[in-house]
């Protein structure tokens, strides 16, 4: 289905959750997300603005390989490929409107800046991160390694390589934000970026 026909679906919604799996997530979109955030998991939704549609949409999210945890044992009334229809009970227009309001709008970022990346459940953990997406120019190349003797050299007083610091200070950096990384509510190609600049951080220190 297009986002356009989804749309379509959940202004007739009255009393279903859809889930729709879009690479590798389950997303419900505007009154299936209100019906799934009250009814199934306090995830946060994000509002972004579809200017092709000239509208602003609400959406939420879960990967595929949580679906047994997120959904448990809840009867499903229909089971597609790609779409998931629960049942949830009547769901109330004028408080779906209210709370549908109060969602902050995703201002789409400048060009060259890093996209941001939601964090899903309530709770201590921060609402927000930024993934370091870098442009070619400033990721790190691969440099020829130095000579025996050249290293040997550099050794001399300290008994340590510098190039040994270098990987060891990116590797705490690669750790340090792939366990930060909010991957239940990023999208599929956030997701690909993001990886893509771990990788490129690691292939740089080599």
């Amino acid at each position: 289905m297009t986002l356009q026909e989804i749309l379509a679906a959940e202004n007739r919604n009255t009393d279903k959750i859809y889930l729709h799996l879009e690479g590798i997530f389950w997303k419900a979109y505007e009154r299936s997300a209100f019906a799934f955030i009250h009814r199934i998991s306090r995830y946060k939704a994000s509002k972004r603005f579809v200017k092709y549609l000239d509208a602003e949409v609400v959406s939420v999210g879960f990967p595929d390989a949580s679906r047994a945890k997120v959904l448990g044992d809840r009867p499903l009334e229909t089971e597609k490929a790609d779409m998931l229809v629960l049942g949830t009970g009547t769901i109330d227009a004028e408080e779906y409107g209210r709370w549908k309001e109060a969602i902050p709008l995703v201002v789409s970022k400048p060009a060259g800046m890093p996209s941001p990346v939601f964090g899903t459940l309530y709770g201590g953990v921060p609402r927000q991160m930024v993934i370091p997406v870098p442009d070619a120019e400033s990721v790190p190349r691969r440099v020829p390694a130095a000579p025996l003797s050249s290293r040997s050299s550099e050794a001399g007083s300290t008994g340590s390589y510098p190039a040994a610091a270098s990987e060891t200070s990116v590797g705490e950096a690669v750790l340090r934000d792939l366990r930060n990384f909010s991957v239940e509510n990023a999208t599929p190609l956030e997701c690909l970026l993001f990886v893509s600049s771990l990788k490129k951080q690691l292939n740089g220190n080599i």
